[in-house]
Order: structure tokens, then sequence, then C-alpha cells
């Protein structure tokens, strides 16, 4: 299993990889300045994209390891299965500007969800792999978990703010 640094090195590889794709094909698609919001958006559809992807690599390991902290995977064995769905099409739904606010909502439900049992498993003191990015890489369940969370639901606020405010 990788060390927790390791983890939150991979974890922010990951999200500025995602900005800097994502702000490199709006900055050529407008020459323009970037617009922070929607690169926001990109950012986020695209984290969610390629987290759900990632957990698609052996759904089955995923799911195992999702349902020993995650709150309704726990209840309900088929959720695990489906989750990284609805993660590619949360994240899908980050490109199209009317469905905004859904996908905003959706966010803080299903990340503060996971960082409820994150924080609950944490708590208990359970070692236990994080399913963040599938199978595929053995992330530890630890702050760097809570962390991604809290970006992820922090960035669906902060839209979802500004779109009721406009």
């Amino acid at each position: 299993m990788l060390s927790v640094g390791y983890s939150l090195l991979l974890i922010t590889a990951l999200f500025a990889s995602c900005a800097f794709a994502n702000y490199g094909y709006l900055h050529l698609r407008d020459d323009r300045a970037v617009d922070t919001t929607e690169l926001m958006n990109h950012v986020m559809g695209t984290i969610f994209i390629v987290f759900g992807t990632l957990k698609l690599v052996n759904l089955k390991q995923f799911a195992t390891i999702f349902s020993k902290y995650d709150l309704v995977s726990h209840h309900i064995p088929y959720y695990g299965v489906v989750y990284p769905l609805i993660e590619i099409l949360l994240g899908i739904s980050f490109f199209y500007p009317r469905t905004l606010t859904y996908s905003y909502s959706m966010t803080i439900l299903l990340m503060s969800l996971s960082l409820i049992g994150v924080s609950m498993s944490m708590g208990r003191g359970a070692s236990l792999r994080c399913g963040c990015l599938g199978s595929f890489f053995h992330i530890p369940l630890s702050y760097v978990t809570i962390s991604e969370n809290v970006v992820m639901i922090t960035m669906a606020a902060y839209g979802l703010l500004r779109r009721e405010s406009s």
C-alpha cells in the first residue's frame, strides 16, 4: 500500500493534471481569458470521469473495497457496482451548463456521504484501502481521502452559490 505522503502526491498530481489539461483546452478553444468557473466545472467533470473509469478497471474489487467504508454500499452491495457509472455520468454532466445545479447538488450529496463513511471508519481506527482510484492504486483510507472529498464539496458549494446568486 502506498504511504499517505505518496497518496497525497498521486491525488494532487491527478487533480493538477486535470486542471492543466482543461486550462489548455479552454485557452486554445477561446483566445479570451479562461473563465475560472468554467475551468472549475471542467476540472470537476474530468476528475469524476477519470476516477470513475479507474474504478471500472476491476469493478468487483472496487465494490469490495468501497463496501468496507461507504455507508450506502455497506447496506446495498450493488451500489458499489453502480457507483463508478454514477461518477462518470456526473462527470459528463459538468460539461453541460443546463445540468450544473444538479451536478453541484449531487456532488455535495455523494461526497458528503463518502466523507461521513470515511470519517466514521477512520474514527474506529480501521486500516482500510481507499477506493477513490479503484483497485488500481493501493491507497490507504486517510486524511487524503477526506481532503479529496472536502475539496470536491467546497468546489460544488462554491459553484452552487455562484449559480444561485446570478
